[in-house]
């Protein structure tokens, strides 16, 4: 784009929390902010048919909290102040195959149910003076300035009266957010444009979750993780506490060999055959709130849109829409966040500098943003049989790295040191390079630590035979994901 930008109206498509993100950004630098909602807005911390997943457990990452608490301050206390449960000094219990170690959370953050998060940003953002809500409202198409290449707007279908009528709205920049059913890529080869390759981790992912409440006199209970065995088809158990009355525990298997049941009476059961019966052992202290109910991913999809030579003037793409990662890991929210900050810079940008590519150089910064959880997601998720991986960015070294995190995590746990648990969860969380983890002089240190000799044995088949090809070598099995330039804000 060569032409002065223009802040006059943005339009988001989907008032879902990246669609929220993005309007408090906007409403930074442009005169006006619409939000193009299909549902109807709750009159209170409920549910909505746009939102199937948020029935089950969601936490915002230590970083997808500090950008949010930059973006709408006090957000955490307020939540708190509903009944979200304080994690600040709570332990949790990490359990493997090989043994546990208790972690200590050091930050004030709130878990709570996926409607209530969605809640306190939507209080906030509709007394936003530049900010406004069109609930029942579809995105049908974009508009596009006559024989340009520039999105000037929408056709928008009010679904408020029956059958729903078509208008035209105009924009300066136009924003979808509408998630893993957007309808970008059609609108994009209606008008003729010719897509790429889209990567596809085909996760066939399955999940299941139950809510039990603590009753008074129930014993203190520790939040949990029991991972599962990929290898012996064994699913992974969380148990978290969830509001300030409420634990959720939830079961995830990928691969679609097995997906967690949502019987009632056979959840326990499948609860009691993980891996350790700690969480089997909890809920006997707690009372059935709600029955099971399961949600399912066929496939996760990363478009690379910032390779086309003619995307459109006045269009971007932010949160699921752009990149599904597997929600299993809980790294959506945080990389919407990641967006937003993404969006602020750009925009603060092309003040300074009118005649920037702004649209090309914003997706190229929001795939960034992309690459790392990609990355994790399809390292943690194809440990699963059945899981494939289609599309343009292969993982070279794929079974080195997964072995690796394996033993590395089974090196934390033997050994009794939950620094080097927390690095791995900080990784997980988009604060730590995985170069810091998976290098040379840590392989050393696993090796030195193994006295049964196996680690030095596995090593055997990867070992260059020289320091300098085994760090080529590392250096080629783990990108540097650029995390000091993400992490930035201005």
């Amino acid at each position: 784009m060569t032409q002065p930008m223009k802040y006059e109206r943005a339009i988001v498509i989907g008032g879902g929390i990246t669609g929220m993100l993005a309007a408090k950004v906007l409403s930074t630098y442009y005169h006006q902010v619409l939000i193009i909602e299909k549902d109807e807005l709750p009159d209170s911390p409920e549910n909505r048919l746009g939102t199937p997943q948020a029935f089950h457990p969601h936490r915002m990452l230590p970083l997808g909290k500090q950008i949010v608490e930059r973006l709408f301050p006090g957000y955490t206390k307020e939540l708190l102040v509903m009944g979200g449960f304080n994690t600040m000094h709570q332990t949790s219990r990490f359990i493997t195959k090989d043994g546990e170690l208790t972690l200590t959370d050091t930050e004030e953050t709130a878990v709570t149910r996926r409607a209530m998060l969605e809640w306190v940003l939507m209080q906030r953002m509709v007394k936003e003076e530049r900010v406004q809500f069109l609930e029942k409202h579809e995105a049908i198409s974009l508009q596009f300035k006559e024989g340009t290449n520039q999105v000037m707007g929408l056709i928008v279908k009010d679904r408020q009266v029956k059958p729903g009528s078509l208008h035209e709205m105009k924009a300066d920049l136009v924003i979808d957010t509408s998630g893993r059913m957007s309808k970008l890529p059609k609108w994009l080869k209606d008008a003729g444009l010719t897509l790429p390759q889209t990567d596809e981790l085909s996760v066939f992912l399955g999940y299941s979750t139950r809510y039990y409440q603590i009753p008074s006199g129930a014993p203190s209970l520790q939040s949990m993780v029991v991972v599962g065995q990929p290898d012996k088809q064994i699913p992974t158990g969380l148990f978290e506490r969830v509001d300030h009355d409420l634990v959720a525990v939830l079961l995830s298997a990928a691969g679609g060999s097995h997906y967690p049941t949502t019987d009632a009476d056979q959840f326990d059961s499948e609860t009691a055959a993980l891996t350790h019966p700690a969480i089997a052992e909890a809920i006997t202290h707690l009372t059935p709130f709600t029955k099971p109910k399961g949600f399912r991913v066929p496939s996760c999809l990363r478009h690379h849109y910032e390779h086309m030579q003619d995307w459109p003037s006045g269009l971007l793409v932010m949160g699921d829409a752009l990149c599904t990662l597997d929600p299993i890991h809980g790294q959506g929210m945080t990389k919407a966040a990641l967006e937003a900050q993404t969006l602020h810079r750009m925009l603060k940008q092309a003040q300074k500098n009118e005649r920037l590519s702004f649209e090309k150089d914003t997706l190229q910064q929001m795939q960034q943003t992309s690459e790392l959880g990609w990355w994790l997601c399809a390292i943690a998720d194809m440990a699963w049989d059945g899981v494939e991986l289609k599309g343009e960015t292969p993982i070279p070294h794929l079974t080195f790295v997964q072995e690796f995190l394996n033993r590395y995590v089974q090196y934390a746990i033997v050994t009794k040191q939950p620094k080097r648990l927390e690095a791995y969860h900080r990784m997980h969380s988009f604060l730590t390079e995985p170069r810091e983890i998976i290098n040379l002089e840590q392989l050393n240190d696993m090796i030195q630590a193994d006295t049964s000799g196996e680690t030095a044995e596995w090593w055997k088949q990867w070992d260059q035979k020289n320091d300098e090809g085994n760090r080529a070598f590392f250096h080629e099995a783990v990108p540097d994901f650029r995390l000091e330039h993400l992490l930035s804000f201005d």
